[in-house]
């Protein structure tokens, strides 16, 4: 088998697929999977691990895709999430159709050979400017009558801007498997970046260098984390040796959610896709 579901929990009964919205973040390693209903409300959630073995040739996917053709279709649109690496965010001025390549390639090299999209962040004068295998692109754009794409920076930024700026400024922290995404505000974003890291000190090295060029003080900002990471964790215990106010992230007050049905998990691992889904469509 080329992928394992690890999670399958249904959060409500009520109301059909034919007029529900499925949304798929998709990273290397797995999916996420959401549904949501008409008032924008949790249906599903899913966990699917790809085979540790397979990464690279994208078999997971491909086989998913195969297996829940019919499921796909199923649903009034598919929104994709697309966690990739190859990513960057590009102010307006000095964005350009010609220019794209240049720029990811001066980031990331010239060796890879895909697909590269953009879109404008809702609510900024910002691009999200990334790359990504091209029989990804070709089956997900075939996978529903009504399907979109987005990076996690056009989704994640759009959620993030509704949010009030702490007067000490923020630190937003989103953990997928060894993959970290920094957003950081002081009067407007300084910061959104992402990287992959193997220990702790990897996380509170290029935190704290990053509060330090962006004018914040440890000792005063607020830190908010998201996704895959534990209150016990050794990632937790590095962050709180320098950061005071550390805080998980809570559901959206729009969401209603019976969080007994979470099969004991932490709500704040389920947030960021909750989150995304609340603001493109």
């Amino acid at each position: 088998m080329s992928y394992t579901t690890r999670l399958d929990i249904s959060l409500s009964n009520k109301g059909t697929e034919a007029r529900q919205k499925l949304f798929v973040q998709v990273l290397d390693e797995g999916l996420h999977v959401l549904a949501i209903d008409e008032q924008k409300q949790p249906v599903l959630y899913q966990l699917i691990d790809f085979d540790k073995d397979n990464l690279d040739q994208g078999t997971g996917l491909q086989t998913w895709l195969q297996e829940q053709a019919e499921w796909l279709k199923s649903w009034s649109s598919l929104v994709v999430i697309h966690h990739c690496q190859q990513a960057t965010v590009v102010p307006e001025l000095l964005f350009g159709n010609d220019n794209g390549k240049e720029l990811l390639d001066s980031l990331y090299g010239d060796l890879f050979r895909g697909t590269m999209l953009t879109e404008k962040i809702p609510g900024r004068d910002d691009y999200s400017l990334y790359r990504i295998q091209t029989g990804t692109y070709l089956s997900l754009s075939a996978a529903n009558g009504s399907v979109k794409q987005y990076h996690l920076f056009t989704a994640w930024l759009a959620w993030l801007e509704g949010i009030p700026e702490s007067s000490n400024g923020d630190a937003y922290l989103l953990f997928e498997n060894k993959k970290l995404a920094v957003a950081i505000r002081n009067n407007g974003w300084k910061m959104i970046s992402q990287f992959e890291y193997q220990v702790p000190e990897d996380v509170s090295y290029f935190l704290l260098s990053a509060l330090l060029h962006a004018g914040l003080s440890a000792e005063t900002v607020a830190v908010h984390l998201d996704g895959w990471i534990e209150k016990d964790s050794a990632m937790y215990l590095e962050l709180f040796k320098y950061i005071r106010n550390l805080e998980t992230v809570t559901l959206p007050d729009s969401v209603q959610l019976d969080e007994s049905l979470l099969n004991g998990q932490p709500v704040h691992f389920f947030t960021p896709l909750i989150e995304m889904s609340q603001c493109v469509s």
